[in-house]
């Protein structure tokens, strides 16, 4: 019973990120490319032009930690457990991607995907 309220808490913080993501960057639909960097408070990761009049900006946030409890270890004679080193068992990576279509000048949509997008409200919040 406590795994699943657990389970239910961990999937409603999920829709909590994703709610408040879009909240922050609906209001940008319809902004000037100028703008729009301006409010996402960096310059793009990628900017991609291939068609005349319409580009791809593509903004990235992640960040990677240990879980010592999935760390392949090893341990000399018992004493303290120590990760094997350039091993990823036990490396966490949450990322998130927002991605805006600028056509002629003006942000027309808006797309993001990823596990972690709460680290993306985060500076936009204060915007």
């Amino acid at each position: 019973m406590r795994r699943c309220a657990l389970i239910g808490i961990l999937l409603a913080g999920a829709c909590a990120d994703s709610g408040t993501l879009d909240a922050r960057l609906k209001p940008m639909v319809g902004a000037s490319e100028t703008a729009l960097v301006a409010a996402m408070g960096r310059a793009p990761d990628t900017s991609i032009r291939n068609t005349p009049g319409v580009s791809l900006l593509q903004w990235r946030w992640q960040k990677e930690y240990a879980i010592p409890d999935r760390m392949l270890g090893y341990s000399y004679t018992g004493g303290p457990t120590r990760p094997i080193p350039l091993t990823p068992i036990g490396i966490v990576r949450d990322a998130c991607l927002a991605e805006w279509t600028i056509e002629n000048g003006v942000a027309t949509r808006y797309r993001w995907e990823g596990n972690d997008c709460s680290a993306a409200t985060t500076p936009l919040a204060a915007r």
